[in-house]
């Protein structure tokens, strides 16, 4: 019994240990707002949204930040672009928001609804 009782709390320990490493990787980043728009930040780069997120813009890559302290608000790339130029946001369950660098050019054929990044 001893015994058992060890092997739980090693293995509780275990995965703690490794949760908490995971979460240490990530970037935090903060929210901002911009003129009617709600904006990521993440050290001297503002990210302004540019769409919904579709198969024409590629696919999301691996979470690299969470936004506000929210572990739900999470902060990918885009896989084949640079993360200084592209992120994508997305909540679980949710779909996911394109946001460009503000200063960033946009890739041709890319088309945005929204006025600023036009």
């Amino acid at each position: 019994m001893h015994r058992i009782v060890s092997l739980f709390v090693i293995g509780i320990l275990v995965v703690s240990m490794m949760c908490a490493c995971s979460q240490q990787d990530l970037e935090d980043m903060t929210s901002g707002e911009g003129d009617g728009y709600a904006t990521i930040v993440w050290g001297d780069k503002t990210y302004v949204p540019y769409g919904a997120l579709t198969d024409d813009y590629g696919e999301r890559g691996k979470q690299i930040g969470i936004v506000d302290g929210d572990k739900d608000n999470r902060v990918y790339e885009l896989k084949g672009y640079s993360v200084d130029e592209w992120l994508v946001n997305a909540f679980p369950h949710d779909g996911a928001m394109l946001l460009r660098e503000i200063d960033a050019d946009i890739p041709d054929g890319w088309q945005s609804e929204y006025e600023w990044n036009q």
